[in-house]
């Protein structure tokens, strides 16, 4: 089963390290080992939504967890074989595109180019973008007081929506 590489990061990140899944190309469904050992041989390239040019990324050995760019590292052959990081060049991720796409090629192995959609908002924000944001109570007040025709619309909707869900089950409990 194929990895898949897809990425939603918030445009203009600086500093990001992405993961992927290399695999023999041999033998598909096994992992390749020792790819940061032969990086003189890697191709990276990638290409932004709505530019022509394609940017060269020219690899450099690296350490898990430490970012620059270009960095290459093997994550650990033995417990996440075929799992290696790189360091994204800062320009991949920069504003001014909705979309990117990082291929990286070495001689021997199969690896799905790495998708990144290029959003306007953090989406590891879970006070504005997760559940937390339903009870955000500002929020909440300030929509009441920018929007007071919509409040009281939906607070109406709301209420026939109740009025119709009582009925019913005063329909049920009766039969």
């Amino acid at each position: 089963m194929p990895v898949e590489h897809q990425h939603t990061i918030r445009a203009g990140t600086t500093r990001k390290l992405l993961f992927f899944f290399a695999s023999d190309a041999s033998a598909p469904p096994n992992a390749k080992r020792g790819l940061s050992s032969q990086i003189e041989h890697a191709v990276v390239a990638f290409v932004r939504d709505g530019e022509a040019m394609v940017h060269r990324v020219p690899l450099t050995p690296g350490r898990v967890g430490d970012w620059s760019p270009g960095s290459f590292a093997e994550v650990d052959a033995e417990l996440m074989p075929g799992v290696y990081q790189i360091g994204a060049p800062d320009e991949l991720l920069a504003t001014g595109s909705a979309n990117a796409m990082l291929c990286v090629r070495f001689p021997g192995a199969c690896i799905t180019p790495i998708e990144v959609s290029l959003v306007a908002y953090d989406p590891q924000d879970g006070e504005r973008i997760g559940v937390w944001g339903l009870a955000n109570h500002k929020r909440h007040e300030f929509l009441r007081r920018a929007l007071p025709r919509l409040t009281e619309m939906e607070l109406a909707l709301g209420e026939q929506v109740e009025g119709t869900l009582r009925d019913r089950l005063a329909r049920s409990t009766e039969g």
